[in-house]
């Protein structure tokens, strides 16, 4: 019985020292997913640490790569595990901290000839604005439209688009033409 106490004491303690007496980063490593998303958006309470966490701590590479697919949607849980992805798995990541800490959030697909980026878009005072991967960019826009250009002036359609877990893709909400 005492060995259990003492086993579960012990335990305790190293929990609550890396719990309190680690940095941001250090937790995302140690602790079990779920919690540390919940940990993250405690801490992460701006786009810019958000923005700063993703260069901080993860690094690109193609789903053909990490996952033999050429499209992986990574759930947020996944990308801290796995600390590789691009662009769709940065934005729901981004997206999902934001929401979590009450701030307007969504994904789009903005797309062009031969080309197609994911960012998270989020809503400050009235204006939109982007975490493009590791960046914040602050457009003021007016109106998804508006941002789009901005942000990507060649763009010709884009999508809002969500997350489905049980796919690791991404499906459209919502159109947009320019």
């Amino acid at each position: 019985m005492k060995t259990r106490i003492t086993t579960c004491l012990v335990f305790l303690l190293s929990f609550s020292a890396l719990v309190f007496g680690t940095s941001t980063e250090a937790r995302a490593q140690a602790l079990p997913s779920v919690f540390s998303i919940q940990s993250l958006a405690n801490e992460l309470t701006s786009p810019e640490k958000i923005a700063r966490f993703i260069f901080r701590n993860f690094s690109v590479e193609s789903d053909q790569t990490q996952f033999g697919r050429e499209e992986f949607w990574q759930s947020p849980a996944e990308l801290l595990f796995n600390k590789k992805g691009d662009c769709e798995d940065f934005a729901l990541f981004a997206a999902e901290i934001l929401k979590a800490n009450g701030i307007s959030a969504f994904i789009v697909n903005v797309y062009g000839k031969k080309f197609a980026h994911t960012v998270c878009v989020f809503k400050d005072q009235g204006k939109y604005h982007v975490i493009d991967g590791d960046e914040v960019k602050l457009y003021d826009a007016q109106n998804l439209n508006d941002l789009f250009s901005k942000f990507y002036p060649h763009w010709e359609t884009a999508a809002m688009v969500t997350y489905s877990a049980k796919e690791n893709a991404g499906h459209v909400l919502k159109f947009f033409r320019k």
